[in-house]
């Protein structure tokens, strides 16, 4: 329940050094930056640092290059150190990518000339055995000759009816589904025979003219050239990898300093600097983390640095919540309201006892609570902000569960070690209403504290959230009470009314009480049927916030109801359908008062107590360090 203290720093350097100090002292820091001009007293001196795309540009390149070289790495942020400016890292990059583009360039030059030989290759591999020039059959002058492949199918056709036809067959080699052929046919007759071997799908493969000499003489040739390329790719390939490993880790290790420069990059938005070519760094810190941080800055000759309270300053520092573990895990409905702000107490441990407390009282029952508790631990391991409160719910419907007597809405399981919410209504309901007036109590309390916190007298003494309020409040409750129990009232009736009076007119006039006290001017007098109407929602407000804490109560005794309708429903039925019934009806008893109970909790939290006590008007403390996550 503790505000962590803060102090304020403020930074001078010179520029020239100002990337590698950021790297070196803040970006894993606590320390939260404020807008240098707005907070220096010249800050129309100074002015702000230009966002540099180069850093963006140069990560972008280094993530190719590791890319085209098949280097693993994460982009999460490892803070590294710098070793040079952005243009001598840029000229490193420049320098490794010349060596890539080099073999790359070799290894795409080998792999194309490999295809286009196998491009060659394949018209021209089928006719390895054929014994002839290929030159003579582009030169034979009344006869045309056709080379492509045909279906074995269509093959044994074509051979059972090729004496019908002017054509002579060659078969050249045959595949499992396929024969490749060689036919000739005369000039007159070329048209008529090759539509006819159309029909007959052969599929014509095209010889280039340029092949010279015997099928297997070229052939030869093919394969030695592919040969030598594919010893080329090899080398080139080795060379890659060769590069790969030397320089790995040097990318990766520029890759994490250009990380470190875009971090600070996005940091510029806060720091100035001024003509004289000095930088400007101003933000809070908390106390603790500055102990350990002043001694490194007091060994750097190049650094001067100012540290301030928060009363030395105008600006207000951000709030920075210090819970233990269990108060830790209702931050987020703290959050939800408004973060506390710096002058005021850390309302979490407050709100994780009396929502604790009040899930449980409305929602007790050992096998709901137990469900809850697993579905918010799940919740929470997936990093959903109330799973933890949702863990600590269920947790808390467990032990009221044991003590009222109740597993799935079942009172004949367990015993009930306290109470037994249906049996005893009107005992829960004077509960409710007891729980009430001791967190209304509190919270006044808690008022008074935050105004001694502020040193504000009429939060202290005068408001009906101070001192007047909560004698007032104690003092009629404990009346009532006391009234019922002994049937008399507590003092003489005529005291007990002036005392209520004088009470009422402290909270009534307490601006102007306040400003004859510290001798103040009223800057405008409110008038009189103002006060009173303010002073009638101050009554009801302290009788409906007293009042609405019965809902406790009636949700405790409401779960009861609704768990013995689900096993009305359920006797109803026979066999597997009561089962059914059963486990639908506590699903639905889960799901929908678990969520309305939740509701609840929420409001009277928010309205029946920090309405009394809390402000909520704080700035969320957000250090470097998660500002560049």
């Amino acid at each position: 329940m503790a505000i962590e203290q803060m102090e304020l720093l403020s930074i001078v350097g010179k520029e020239e050094n100002m990337n590698q100090f950021i790297s070196k002292y803040l970006l894993n820091s606590g320390m939260q930056l404020e807008d240098a001009l707005k907070v220096y007293e010249k800050g129309w001196r100074l002015s702000y640092f230009n966002y540099d795309p180069k850093v963006k540009d140069n990560l972008k390149f280094c993530k190719d290059l590791m890319k085209k070289i098949d280097i693993e790495y994460t982009e999460n942020y490892v803070q590294s150190k710098l070793e040079g400016s952005v243009d001598e890292l840029h000229s490193v990059l420049e320098d490794i990518d010349i060596q890539i583009n080099d073999v790359t360039k070799s290894i795409k030059s080998a792999e194309d000339e490999i295809k286009n030989i196998e491009n060659l290759l394949y018209p021209i591999g089928h006719l390895r055995g054929l014994k002839i020039n290929l030159a003579d059959l582009y030169n034979l002058k009344y006869i045309k000759f056709r080379y492509g492949r045909i279906s074995k199918n269509n093959y044994d056709k074509l051979m059972e009816d090729v004496w019908k036809y002017d054509t002579v067959i060659v078969k050249v080699e045959e595949e499992l589904d396929y024969v490749w052929i060689i036919y000739l046919t005369t000039e007159e007759y070329s048209a008529k025979i090759d539509s006819f071997f159309n029909v007959m799908k052969f599929e014509r493969i095209w010889i280039n003219q340029d092949i010279q000499g015997r099928p297997e003489e070229y052939i030869k040739r093919l394969e030695n050239m592919k040969e030598e390329n594919i010893n080329i790719l090899k080398r080139e390939r080795a060379e890659l990898i060769s590069i790969k490993k030397k320089y790995e880790p040097i990318l990766i290790s520029l890759y994490r300093q250009f990380q470190t420069y875009e971090k600070i990059n996005n940091l510029k938005k806060y720091i100035a600097h001024d003509s004289k070519g000095d930088f400007y760094i101003i933000g809070w810190i908390p106390k603790d983390e500055l102990k350990a941080l002043k001694p490194k800055l007091d060994n750097e000759n190049d650094i001067q640095y100012k540290i301030k309270s928060n009363d030395e300053v105008a600006s207000t520092p951000p709030t920075y919540l210090k819970n233990n573990w269990f108060a830790r895990k209702f931050e987020t409905i703290v959050e939800m309201y408004g973060t506390p702000n710096y002058q005021e107490l850390d309302p979490t441990l407050f709100v994780a006892l009396t929502a604790f407390l009040m899930f449980g009282f409305m929602f007790g029952d050992v096998g709901h609570g137990l469900v809850i508790a697993i579905v918010g631990f799940i919740m929470a391991k997936k990093k959903i902000s109330l799973g933890s409160v949702l863990t600590a719910g269920g947790i808390s419907a467990m032990i009221f569960g044991v003590l009222y007597g109740s597993i799935f809405g079942r009172e004949d399981i367990i015993p009930a070690i306290l109470i037994s919410p249906m049996e005893n209504i009107q005992t829960m309901l004077i509960a409710g209403i007891a729980v009430g007036v001791i967190l209304i109590v509190l919270a006044i309390i808690l008022n008074i504290y935050n105004g001694i916190k502020n040193k504000d007298k009429k939060r202290i003494f005068l408001s009906e959230n101070g001192l007047a309020g909560l004698i007032f409040y104690v003092l009629v409750i404990s009346a009532v009470i006391y009234y019922f129990v002994k049937g008399k009232m507590i003092l003489p009736t005529g005291v007990l009314i002036a005392i209520i009076v004088i009470l009422l007119a402290i909270i009534m006039f307490k601006d102007r009480i306040i400003n004859v006290i510290e001798k103040s001017k009223e800057k405008e007098k409110t008038p009189i049927v103002e006060i009173i109407f303010e002073l009638i929602e101050t009554l009801l407000s302290f009788v409906s916030n007293t009042v609405s804490f019965v809902r406790i109560a009636a949700f405790a005794i409401n779960h009861v109801g609704l768990c013995m309708a689900v096993y009305i429903l359920s006797n109803m039925a026979t066999g597997a359908g009561s089962l059914i019934i059963a486990i639908i009806g506590n699903i639905l008893v889960i799901a929908l008062e678990g969520l309305i109970v939740g509701i609840q909790v929420l409001r009277l939290e928010y309205y029946e107590l920090f309405s009394r006590f809390y402000v909520g008007d704080g700035k969320k403390y957000r250090p470097i360090r998660e500002e560049i996550a």
